[in-house]
């Protein structure tokens, strides 16, 4: 089969799923937070391009919020990656011991509001978010917050998991791989922020989110999120470490299929999900658009839309990050010549 390039357009994203990010302006503001916090070098240029990419995000994944909900979207996001990148970074290499040692200590400032004495910047960006949130729900919403500390413990308890698996090696069943990644991907703390920025008076009844089809449409976000994610970072993950645990590059293994054939596996699925996710939604809001009060409605709607939105702003995020960008780019979303790439990181810095 003639090679071609790919492209996301094979996916089919319902128009309405579409968003445009919010402005920058938080970003300096939580990067000041995180120098304080020392999960960041200051002045160091390798932290600040990172703080860059990973602050990013909250501008596109909640582009209606005010500055204080995308502060507190891009806190989140800080600490994701200053814990991942002690494990993924290789600062601790192999030592289980310390694994699940670092692990415990993050748990347990989530559960117990309790961080040691001699604490790292990941763990001290922990405690600030939890007690952010903590302050932000109040009495009234006690619920809400219980929620996002067990969204955050199911994260830091994914990681050496999906680390063993990782350098297990060995080609991976695909539905096995997805159910192991919602958890890892991160996505359900960034749910929970999406209720506390929309929702700030809870007024909406809690137990809405506990449906069976809210639990599932918010799964499936997760697996849409983790495909893509595989997809535009084949190339990186391909350079960097033969990608053992990339969907895109398994998939072509199990199947015995070339690139372009798995990417086709790969968004015949995505497709289908997303055709499963549109019918779960009309029944959702059925159910419980009329027991929301109407004052109410655009909070609901708002929470509501925001679930499916975050997966395309996942797509748009990822293809104007240079992080991704290069010429030989199998994805013709992604493909840029130097000159191009070299711009936005400038701009990305000014």
């Amino acid at each position: 089969m003639e090679s071609k390039d790919l492209s996301f357009k094979d996916i089919k994203f319902p128009k309405n799923w579409e968003t445009k990010p919010s402005k920058t302006e938080y970003m300096d503001f939580v990067y000041q937070e995180a120098i304080d916090m020392e999960v960041w070098r200051k002045d160091n240029e390798i932290d600040i391009l990172t703080h860059h990419h990973v602050t990013d995000l909250s501008r596109f994944f909640w582009p209606n919020a005010d500055f204080e909900g995308l502060v507190l979207g891009a806190e989140l996001m800080v600490w994701f990656f200053a814990f991942d990148d002690l494990f993924d970074g290789g600062f601790i290499d192999d030592n289980e011991n310390e694994q699940y040692r670092l692990v415990n200590r993050m748990n347990n400032i989530f559960m117990e509001g309790v961080i040691e004495t001699e604490s790292t910047g990941a763990e001290r960006m922990g405690y600030h978010l939890r007690n952010k949130v903590k302050e932000i729900c109040g009495e009234k919403r006690q619920s809400t917050f219980h929620r996002f500390n067990s969204s955050c413990v199911e994260w830091v308890d994914s990681i050496i998991p999906f680390i063993k698996l990782k350098r297990n090696q060995r080609t991976l069943d695909f539905n096995l791989y997805l159910h192991h990644r919602k958890f890892n991907i991160g996505a359900a703390p960034c749910f929970m922020i999406s209720e506390i920025i929309l929702d700030p008076m809870s007024s909406i009844d809690p137990y809405i989110w506990s449906d069976s089809r809210w639990i599932k449409m918010s799964e499936i976000i997760c697996e849409i999120i983790a495909l893509v994610n595989d997809c535009v970072s084949y190339e990186k993950e391909i350079k960097e470490n033969g990608a053992p645990l990339n969907s895109l590059k398994f998939v072509q293994i199990e199947k015995n299929l070339n690139l372009q054939e798995a990417f086709e596996y790969i968004s015949t699925y995505l497709n289908a999900i997303i055709k499963q996710y549109i019918e779960l939604e009309i029944s959702f809001i059925k159910s419980y658009k009329s027991m929301v009060p109407n004052e109410y409605h655009s909070n609901f709607n708002a929470i509501v839309d925001h679930l499916h939105n975050m997966s395309f702003a996942n797509v748009s995020w990822s293809i104007q990050t240079p992080r991704y960008l290069s010429q030989t780019q199998p994805f013709i979303e992604l493909k840029r010549n130097t000159k191009i790439i070299t711009k936005i990181c400038n701009l990305k810095n000014k």
